[in-house]
């Protein structure tokens, strides 16, 4: 079972990607998404970004030096482009470079201020203790 700590997080992440991918949608004409497939697009973008964050992590603790702002970028293009390729074109689509770099920019924006929220949860967040994200928060350093 997930921890309370951990249902928050997953819920303001997905909170934060779908305010992006809505702004996203709304600002810029080239990409499409529609209301009937917004909350499938946040869902499975969110679980994507998850994975592969999780999966970057793993691996550039053994193989990889990855900085932060392009790694983070690069995943962010990835959880993009594979949501593009999943939900339909009807719902989700993506079109023109200069719109993938712009819609790229913006929800990893997005996703680096929720993760300083995140960081900075109060000291009474339920599940984790402060010591516990404090070291948390070390080895992210040491993984960058």
């Amino acid at each position: 079972m997930l921890s309370p700590r951990l249902w928050i997080t997953i819920v303001t992440a997905a909170l934060a990607n779908a305010v992006s991918l809505a702004l996203a949608a709304w600002v810029l004409p080239g990409f499409e998404l529609t209301v009937a497939w917004w909350a499938a697009a946040v869902v499975l973008f969110t679980i994507l970004s998850v994975v592969l964050r999780t999966v970057a992590q793993r691996l550039s603790s053994r193989w990889l030096r990855v900085s932060a702002i392009t790694g983070g970028l690069a995943l962010t293009a990835i959880a993009l482009a594979l949501t593009n390729v999943i939900v339909p074109d009807s719902g989700f689509r993506i079109h023109g470079w200069g719109t993938w770099v712009l819609v790229t920019l913006l929800v990893w924006a997005a996703s680096v201020a929720f993760g300083e929220v995140d960081q900075q949860a109060p000291e009474k967040t339920p599940g984790v203790s402060p010591t516990t994200r404090a070291a948390a928060r070390e080895g992210d350093r040491r993984a960058s």
